[in-house]
């Protein structure tokens, strides 16, 4: 798994084959909600559809991995999502 901020956004990246993780979590920077913005795994680029666009993910203020807030995704196997911040 690999995510990073870049531009308002929180990319994150499931490389493996076959592990799929539920409740994932990952450091963000900014405290609030985030929505899905793209998921890889939709029906348009041929995925599964597993990513529900409508899940508000709200952070959790603890700081995890250098970061001062956290967030909780589900990751489907060989996916990227793409989460950005709202107010």
């Amino acid at each position: 798994v690999l995510a990073f901020e870049r531009g308002g956004l929180v990319w994150i990246f499931n490389f493996h084959p076959t592990n799929s993780y539920t409740d994932y979590r990952v450091g963000a920077g900014w405290a609030g909600k985030y929505m899905v913005a793209l998921s890889t795994d939709d029906h348009q680029f041929l995925g599964q559809g597993r990513i529900d666009h409508s899940t508000e993910h709200f952070s959790t203020p603890m700081e995890w991995n250098g970061r001062p807030n956290y967030i909780q995704v589900y990751l489907p196997a060989r996916t990227a999502v793409v989460l950005r911040h709202s107010e």
